[in-house]
């Protein structure tokens, strides 16, 4: 079942002068406008030949031991078979052709019949094949079709920056148009992009193909201009006062940093911090929730959102289809950067809902109220299990309810849309799996 709407970001001002710019934009009038084709060939780019090369980080190596935190009990053998097996599912379902898109992939979005695909999903899918590379010998093919899409539907309504940033959602045949995503960027899609590129330069190199590394700065660059305030706060389009906290991937943003030199990512996760343990402490004090979105952050008291500013919809403020990300962001940070902040926020969080469910997986609410009420126990969330994996991995004390996390979703796999994802990246997580750039 189908549960995401999306926020689109960027400026008001900017917005007026995007809508006058483009002149309603769409189909191919959006390519010329940047000088990207449906090939996926444009300014500073390279060829766009698929060249094979050795996979430098191949899944199961773990060359990079996580500094802090624990995982399952389960051998690296037992959990590395259950994700060969889950994603191999995920493959046969999710990675289709882009038709308007000349050897463009894309991730099926759910079953729409009138979308094709989100950013969002391009993001995942290109997170998790860069990480599935020495399993899957068509990794890198994979991921080069899911950039060739990138590049060949950029965000066409936002002025300079547009370029380098997708086009949110695409029509069922692959097109952008105003009646789709309009042009504009969701920065959560951009963010993963921008990682896996980063990713993806570690694993094959951009000295042939591709120039990974470059593409990433590309996109690094044009998010700190158009999604980011100076403070490091993330901003929304119509509403910039507004963030939401499924944005606040601190552990791209300290690859970013590492990539670019740029000191805004630090703030960035700063200001993530200091809005999350707002939400907790004032607004959560129990629980250790925090909303989807969070408003007047121009201000010195930020609130949750009442509803109607970043998806448009009423339940903004509550701990629900966009913040059940939040404790894989944060978990997978915490265990490969160490910093104790966000093993405390993940701490305060995965105490609640333990204690909620009696450390059962399947009684997790598909959503919560900021005070704990349980929004809905009618069936069992996937979406809202499986990045508890990571939430859960930042305390030895966390050590059963871990082990019946890993255990659920290794039984209890989907391939459906946005909860498969939100299963497979966590169990690769958890596993150990996980690395930076």
């Amino acid at each position: 079942m189908q549960r995401r709407l999306f926020l689109r970001t960027g400026s008001a001002s900017a917005l007026t002068l995007a809508l006058a710019a483009c002149g309603g934009g769409g189909g191919g009038g959006s390519e010329l406008s940047t000088g990207v084709t449906a090939d996926g060939i444009g300014p500073g780019s390279t060829s766009r030949r698929a060249v094979d090369g050795p996979d430098t980080y191949p899944f199961g190596a773990r060359l990079d031991p996580y500094v802090a935190g624990i995982l399952p009990s389960a051998s690296a053998d037992q959990m590395d078979a259950v994700i060969r097996r889950s994603y191999d599912a995920w493959k046969a379902r999710a990675i289709v052709d882009v038709p308007t898109v000349r050897g463009g992939k894309a991730v099926k979005f759910g079953n729409s019949g009138a979308y094709l695909t989100v950013s969002e999903g391009i993001g995942y899918g290109m997170l998790i094949t860069v990480l599935m590379a020495g399993h899957d010998p068509q990794a890198r093919s994979l991921f080069d079709g899911l950039l060739t899409t990138v590049r060949a539907r950029p965000a066409y309504s936002i002025p300079e920056h547009g370029r380098w940033l997708l086009d949110w959602r695409l029509t069922i045949d692959g097109s952008s148009t105003d009646a789709a995503g309009g042009g504009w960027n969701a920065m959560d899609g951009d963010l993963d992009i921008a990682m896996a590129l980063l990713m993806a330069d570690r694993q094959w190199g951009s000295s042939s193909g591709w120039n990974y590394k470059q593409e990433a700065i590309n996109t690094i660059n044009a998010m700190a201009a158009w999604n980011m305030k100076p403070d490091g706060t993330t901003k929304g389009m119509a509403t910039p006062h507004v963030s939401r906290t499924s944005d606040y991937m601190t552990g791209h943003f300290r690859a970013f940093k590492r990539a670019t030199g740029d000191a805004l990512w630090d703030r960035a996760i700063d200001r993530s911090y200091q809005l999350v343990d707002r939400m907790q402490s004032v607004f959560s004090p129990n629980c250790g929730l925090m909303p989807d979105f969070i408003i007047h952050t121009d201000t010195a008291n930020p609130i949750p959102s009442p509803g109607g500013y970043g998806d448009f919809v009423d339940t903004e403020g509550y701990y629900f289809a966009n913040a059940q990300r939040n404790p894989w962001r944060w978990g997978t940070d915490y265990v490969t950067s160490g910093d104790t902040r966000w093993r405390d926020v993940c701490n305060k969080l995965v105490s609640f809902i333990e204690r909620d469910t009696g450390g059962q997986a399947n009684r997790i609410s598909a959503g919560y109220h900021l005070d704990g009420f349980a929004m809905n126990r009618s069936y069992e969330p996937e979406g809202m299990i499986g990045p508890m994996l990571c939430g859960a991995m930042v305390d030895p004390r966390f050590q059963g309810f871990l082990d019946n996390l890993w255990n659920w979703n290794a039984g209890n796999f989907t391939t459906d849309y946005y909860d498969s994802e939100l299963q497979l990246i966590p169990m690769i997580v958890a596993s150990g799996n996980w690395w930076n750039p």
